[in-house]
């Protein structure tokens, strides 16, 4: 016996009465990418507000990157004129002290042992390999 002809009356009736597409529905399935914690759905949520989040810090770089320029550029305006001064007060410092040459008092001579005229000193020996050291005679002819 077939199984078809198994089945009750009212089970062929059940069978009939369901639509067809109903069959080709099916039930959604998520894909967990980390199983029980993260699903597909949340994910792509997540990267579609971090795209959001790259393209808000990227145009705070820009505005940064604009502020802090022109922050550096109001900085050497600032500087611009204590630094000249500086500079040529320094040259000028510098040029005038070549040209004006201050004498060196020193130290007192009286006073100070180190300025004293030392001895003079002993002659040392005369080295056997020097030049003219070995005395020579000359002997007489005749």
């Amino acid at each position: 016996m077939r199984r078809s002809a198994a089945k009750s009356r009212g089970d062929k009736s059940r069978t009939d009465s369901v639509p067809a597409n109903a069959a080709s529905v099916q039930p959604v399935e998520t894909v967990d990418i980390v199983p029980g914690r993260l699903t597909e759905s949340t994910w792509t949520s997540m990267l579609s507000q971090e795209e959001g989040e790259e393209v808000v810090v990227d145009i705070i770089a820009e505005l940064m990157e604009g502020v802090m320029d022109r922050c550096y550029q109001v900085y050497l305006q600032r500087q611009l004129i204590p630094f000249s001064v500086w500079w040529a007060q320094s040259n000028l410092v510098e040029t005038l002290e070549c040209l004006l040459l201050r004498r060196d008092e020193g130290d007192d001579p009286e006073h100070e042992l180190f300025w004293q005229e030392d001895q003079e000193p002993q002659p040392c020996a005369i080295d056997c390999w020097a030049e003219g050291s070995v005395p020579v005679l000359h002997a007489a002819q005749g």
